[in-house]
């Protein structure tokens, strides 16, 4: 059921986030690196859980929803990443939204990852490209989002 894990309330204030940022910060980013962004970090998610997972045969159905749970791991991470990353190239955000989600499977401790997914994504990117950035004052410097009328 939404709403049910904590994620689900993360994944909902992030899309407002993103929402809001573009709507009203003239952010310059366009649909389809959002698209990407989202896409490849689901695709990948999903399969680097059928390449480690013990039951390869099982898939992702429906009827078995608890398969679909760790896709909000990676939709949020994917937000994240749609928040705080600019670059001009698809290349780059597939680079580090991929790099995010599989840091996830290959740097644990105790069978859990010790980075932040986006986070690692970003500092992959910022480091190995050229194109890549962080943009600190995207968001003003308005302390209050929410239009008021005084008429």
């Amino acid at each position: 059921m939404l709403l049910k894990d904590i994620r689900d309330y993360q994944i909902l204030f992030l899309s407002l986030f993103l929402i809001l940022g573009i709507s009203n910060r003239d952010w310059t980013l366009r649909p389809a690196t959002i698209l990407v962004v989202i896409l490849t970090c689901l695709i990948t998610q999903w399969l680097a859980e059928l390449a480690i997972s013990q039951e390869t045969r099982i898939k992702a159905t429906i009827s078995n929803p608890e398969k679909f749970t760790s896709l909000r791991s990676a939709a949020i991470t994917a937000l994240s990443l749609c928040l705080l990353l600019r670059s001009e190239h698809y290349e780059t955000m597939i680079l580090a939204a991929s790099l995010a989600i599989l840091s996830k499977f290959l740097l644990q401790f105790r069978h859990k990852h010790f980075f932040n997914p986006a986070n690692f994504g970003i500092i992959v990117a910022i480091t190995f490209t050229n194109d890549a950035w962080v943009s600190p004052g995207q968001w003003g410097e308005d302390w209050l989002y929410i239009p008021i009328r005084f008429s």
